[in-house]
């Protein structure tokens, strides 16, 4: 009961690809793509991630139900992603109000009674 392996040369390619899309991603961190550089790095990040789930999980031949997980997974990723960013996208950099009534700073005084007792 031996189990279908991927071919050794296919698992080469897979490694020459993503060490490719690992350049790609190191060099276009360095490009002046202003917001777009986001992108560029999540379309290269999911390129990377479609060449694991196909080549090393083996998704291609794997059943229904194991792809259907695997979906599942990704659709909670995405909520995930959706909800960290519209955090990050709603929240402001303005300072909180100061309130002098709640400092807590100890009275001028010394601290606790008199003498340092």
């Amino acid at each position: 009961m031996s189990a279908a392996r991927p071919a050794v040369g296919r698992i080469w390619r897979c490694w020459a690809a993503l060490v490719l899309l690992l350049a790609a991603t190191t060099g276009g961190a360095f490009l002046p793509l202003g917001r777009l550089n986001l992108f560029v790095a999540l379309a290269i990040a999911a390129a990377k991630a479609l060449l694991v789930l196909i080549v090393f999980m083996e998704l291609r031949r794997s059943s229904g139900l194991v792809r259907a997980f695997a979906a599942a997974g990704f659709f909670w990723l995405a909520i995930m992603l959706t909800l960290t960013s519209a955090d990050y996208l709603t929240r402001r950099d303005a300072p909180a109000a100061w309130d002098g009534a709640t400092d807590a700073r100890p009275p001028a005084g010394g601290g606790e009674g008199a003498g340092g007792q």
